[in-house]
């Protein structure tokens, strides 16, 4: 059956321009894309008091727009971090370079008419379909009662992965039972599910029968590089003939960020020229200690700097001509930045946790997060142009077979037709 749409912007609007900032947001940006621009789009929804506010297509297209403007390759951080790694500049300061982006006035003045907004008279057509794609909200569950009263409607949520159920250690003090109360809400009225990868799916599936309910659809559908929306050309002859490495992930314990800072201590302190680190991502939680190491450290302050905010032509370009992108995470529900290096051709030295062996098509070099001597030997050999190690691995990551959008879109509609 094909069913009009019902797309919720709610986490759009309430983050603003910092919606794509991390994995989730990013792809919540590219579902907005995608449908806000359907035929079968019925209009978008915003959490209210009372229940949604309604969004006429175009108030989407609107807030797309507004949230993921057409990127521009002049920034000046840009330019200074490319100089940097190109040793043109002094050293300074790890601390974080960010990018420009709306100050927090013009935020609350794009945000709060927003959050007012209902396009009367504009009703939520019957046998729709309501797509969650962020979560944003659900461990309110009073906010989703309208849909246990639309037996008509179908909602899908995506679940990108139940890590704060399992892991709440790498989460902040707190987090989990909200967290269970979203999943408790996703799992109250979902009529169907999407995820990331099997493992996840695999997951779903044993929380759902610990719960004693009945399965619902589960579809699995690995989401492509958005650095593939920029056209802009990825290669800089510059920059590839510079060693550096890149860590694209938020600075929180899971993503072990700790752990390679002290290889990189241990590099700056050899015999051998070390290779430069970028960090690329906004502060997180709990992580007082990376931050002092990066701020107070002198030994590793000239080769490694943390940016956030970098728009997507230059995180294309810094993937695309880095040695390797470093992924040393304990725990994952999927791992965009490795999919946007594949696909980008660069090659990936990643944790050795399931998620990462099902999404990098087993393309990437795989050790354990916990062995930093077996990464500081993997970061030297990649740090050598013709070390065996290095071009094996650029040859596993130009075979990558990189998930498209199109074809994407393509499965999760057939996905949707068939609820």
């Amino acid at each position: 059956m094909t069913r009009p749409i019902v797309y919720d912007a709610t986490h759009l609007v309430s983050l603003g321009s910092a919606a794509g900032a991390a994995g989730i947001g990013r792809l919540d940006v590219a579902f907005a894309r995608h449908f806000a621009a359907h035929p079968r789009l019925a209009c978008g929804a915003h959490y209210g008091l009372r229940g949604p506010h309604l969004f006429a297509p175009a108030r989407l297209s609107r807030i797309v727009a507004d949230v993921a403007p057409a990127a521009r390759d002049d920034s000046a951080d840009w330019a200074e971090l490319r100089g940097w790694l190109l040793g043109a500049q002094p050293d300074r300061s790890a601390t974080p370079t960010r990018s420009s982006s709306r100050s927090a006035l013009s935020e609350l003045l794009w945000r709060t008419p927003l959050r007012l907004a209902n396009d009367a008279p504009r009703a939520l057509p019957q046998s729709s379909l309501y797509l969650n794609i962020a979560q944003h909200a659900c461990e309110f569950p009073a906010l989703f009662r309208w849909l246990g009263r639309r037996p008509d409607m179908r909602a899908v949520f995506f679940v990108h992965d139940l890590l704060p159920l399992d892991r709440p250690e790498f989460f902040r003090r707190g987090y989990g039972p909200l967290f269970r109360r979203r999943i408790d809400t996703i799992l109250r009225h979902a009529h169907a599910l999407l995820t990331t990868s099997h493992v996840v799916a695999e997951r779903l599936e044993r929380e759902i029968a610990a719960r004693g309910a009945a399965r619902i659809p589960i579809h699995v559908e690995p989401p492509p590089s958005t650095l593939d929306e920029t056209s802009v050309v990825a290669r800089d002859d510059e920059l590839a003939h510079s060693d550096y490495f890149v860590l694209l992930s938020t600075l929180e314990p899971r993503k072990n960020h700790l752990m390679l800072l002290n290889v990189w201590r241990a590099l700056a302190a050899g015999r051998q020229p070390a290779p430069k680190l970028v960090l690329v991502g906004g502060r997180g939680w709990e992580n007082e200690q990376i931050v002092d190491m990066l701020n107070r450290c002198e030994t590793i302050r000239p080769f490694v700097r943390w940016t956030s905010g970098l728009a997507a032509p230059h995180l294309r370009r810094l993937l695309a001509n880095a040695n390797a992108l470093l992924m040393p995470s304990f725990a994952e529900g999927y791992g965009l930045p490795v999919v946007e290096a594949l696909s980008l051709g660069t090659p990936a030295i990643v944790s050795d946790i399931p998620v990462f062996r099902e999404i990098a098509q087993e393309r990437a070099l795989f050790l354990s997060p916990i062995d930093g001597l077996g990464w500081k030997r993997a970061i030297t050999d990649f740090n050598e142009a013709d070390s065996p190690r290095r071009l094996t691995a650029i040859r596993d990551a130009q075979s990558f077979e990189a998930p498209n959008w199109t074809s994407y879109f393509e499965r999760i509609e057939a996905f949707l037709d068939s609820l």
